[in-house]
């Protein structure tokens, strides 16, 4: 396996800025003497969306004999994965309600096993590095779109003008003077990602750089969103040396291998190299998926096509059972290692083992977001002369007059996915509401949606035009927001899960490992691991990150190596 042969060369790029050695992802387990089953007979996986699917895929690899049941509150499986095609003369378009595109790397590797594992190889569809999705994004600030390129060289001279003069960069200059700003306080136990830049480098670059991208992400605000959590290395260094900066510089310098260095957490660089030699892929499969090669991707019929296809194959396996319109009520211990589960109307059952995917609002609020997709029968060459790209995010600093709708941001579909629609056109996404809905009673309804997207595409991009087709879709509570103090919030949440538990309940899902599709399934991949062998009875409760009180190191980070790289 191509993969498994590199490992072994990233340990010569790593050196420990503490002296506290590595330690195993499953060290200081505790067993329990009182269960001599081989496996967890029974187990419930609580959450129908895809880290659940997964969870339930992955762990039937570990144990082929037990007994899944999967139980969903909603009427079908998948969370907000949601793909539609839609019929129009001549063909169709396929829109997407929720995540549209995967990214390839080391952390999309157990997305590549799934990919591999349900044969769907031949409906991956990818969009090169070399595409202009890749190459061109741009942020609206203050009335017109800016490019934003990954390096100088690539935005040229002229580039450079244009993002000069139009104020976005602001501020970017202090980034020079990062390293000799005073170290946060001692008694500073987390910031927002707002105060932390504006502490470190400018409240400029918070509002009309970073939060532009953070809206893209989590369609959150940075000045509740927590740096310890989001900017975890950064914060870390700042932690430990003094500055960022200046951190990185000494941190470098006790490494002696060539390349670039970054800041790393243990259990992270041990869960990518674990990831590495674990999974296997076809050549085709690891060439096609290059993170050297790919920028993004994702399948014929939409993201949903993974999640039909992961819900075809467990609906069809006989030790697993899919069970919908059903919410859970209950989840106590029932004697012995055991945990009873029971729906909110009808006798509970016991079950060996308990995967929780299921949202924990005391931990983090979410927010609301609208997705409008519309498509016109144009193609961009009339309607965008002269853009083309993966889309443009908002930030928070842009004037209420340019943005009264409150959208995040807009994605160029034709662009960014090809190979999907029968028919050509000009197919967008506009994306509302987010943080800026936070406290709203009521939201707008998909007429309302509709026309505050045709607004903002007439005010951005000069489309005037009236849209053959559009869709307004309102996903409420969709993103969990890791503001400030999420950590220590899921320290407790470990521990209480551990006392009540004891192991046999873990949590997987957007609030505990990422808001990203890669992310769950990642997550749900680990879970599965941690339970090999005897690990099901150990003490874990999926949180072994956040209680993995070992020190940042430095090194490069495991990289993922296909033949077409060599």
């Amino acid at each position: 396996m191509r993969l498994k042969r590199h490992v072994s060369l990233l340990e010569s790029s790593l050196r420990h800025v503490s002296a506290r050695p590595l330690l195993s992802l499953h060290c200081n387990r505790r067993r329990f003497a009182s269960s001599a089953a081989a496996y967890p007979e029974q187990i419930a996986v609580l959450g129908g969306g895809i880290s659940g699917l997964a969870s339930a895929y992955f762990i039937l690899k570990e144990f082929p004999g037990s007994k899944i049941t999967i139980f969903e509150q909603g009427k079908e499986v998948g969370g907000w994965i949601k793909s539609k095609r839609v019929e129009v003369p001549g063909g169709s378009v396929l829109f997407e309600y929720g995540p549209r595109t995967l990214r390839p790397g080391v952390a999309a590797l157990p997305t590549a096993q799934l990919i591999q594992d349900l044969g769907l190889a031949q409906d991956v569809l990818i969009t090169r590095k070399t595409s202009p999705a890749a190459q061109n994004r741009y942020i609206y600030y203050p009335d017109r779109l800016n490019r934003i390129a990954t390096t100088f060289s690539d935005l040229g001279l002229s580039g450079a003008f244009k993002l000069s003069s139009s104020g976005i960069l602001a501020g970017t200059q202090n980034l020079f003077w990062e390293p000799m700003q005073a170290k946060r306080p001692q008694r500073l136990q987390d910031e927002s990602i707002g105060s932390f830049l504006r502490r470190r480098v400018d409240r400029r670059v918070a509002d009309n750089l970073v939060s532009a991208v953070f809206h893209g992400i989590y369609a959150g605000d940075i000045y509740q969103l927590s740096a310890k959590t989001l900017l975890s290395a950064a914060w870390a260094f700042e932690g430990k040396f003094g500055s960022v900066g200046g951190g990185i510089y000494q941190a470098h310098s006790q490494i002696q291998v060539p390349g670039f260095h970054s800041p790393i957490h243990p259990y992270d660089y041990e869960e990518y190299n674990a990831m590495l030699a674990e999974v296997e892929l076809d050549e085709e499969l690891q060439g096609r998926l290059s993170p050297h090669i790919t920028s993004t991707f994702t399948f014929r019929n939409g993201l949903q096509q993974l999640v039909k296809r992961l819900e075809e194959f467990l609906r069809q396996n006989e030790h697993t059972k899919i069970v919908t319109d059903t919410r859970i009520a209950a989840e106590t211990l029932s004697g012995g290692p055991k945990i009873a589960i029971g729906p909110s109307s009808g006798p509970t059952r016991d079950f060996d083992f308990v995967v929780n995917t299921l949202p924990d609002k005391d931990l983090t609020g979410s927010v609301t977001v609208m997705v409008v997709n519309l498509f016109y029968n144009k193609p961009p060459s009339e309607l965008l002369p002269g853009i083309q790209g993966f889309g443009y995010l908002i930030p928070r600093s842009v004037p209420f007059a340019q943005n009264p709708e409150r959208a995040l941001g807009v994605i160029f579909d034709h662009d960014v996915v090809s190979g999907q629609d029968s028919v050509s056109g000009t197919k967008l996404t506009v994306m509302l509401g987010g943080h800026w809905w936070d406290g709203w009673q009521e939201y707008p309804d998909s007429a309302e949606g509709a026309m505050y997207a045709q607004s903002v595409l007439e005010r951005h991009l000069g489309i005037k035009d009236e849209p053959d087709l559009c869709h307004a879709t309102l996903n409420r509570d969709c993103i969990p927001q890791y503001t400030v103090g999420y950590e220590e919030r899921l320290k407790d949440r470990a521990e209480r899960l551990s006392t009540q538990f004891s192991g046999r309940m873990r949590v997987v899902g957007s609030q505990y490992n990422g808001v990203g599709v890669n992310d769950c399934i990642r997550g749900a991949w680990q879970i599965a691991r941690g339970m090999r062998g005897d690990g099901w009875k150990s003490r874990s409760t999926g949180l072994d990150r956040v209680t993995d009180s070992r020190e940042w190191i430095v090194g490069t980070w495991p990289t993922w190596r296909s033949p077409r790289d060599e």
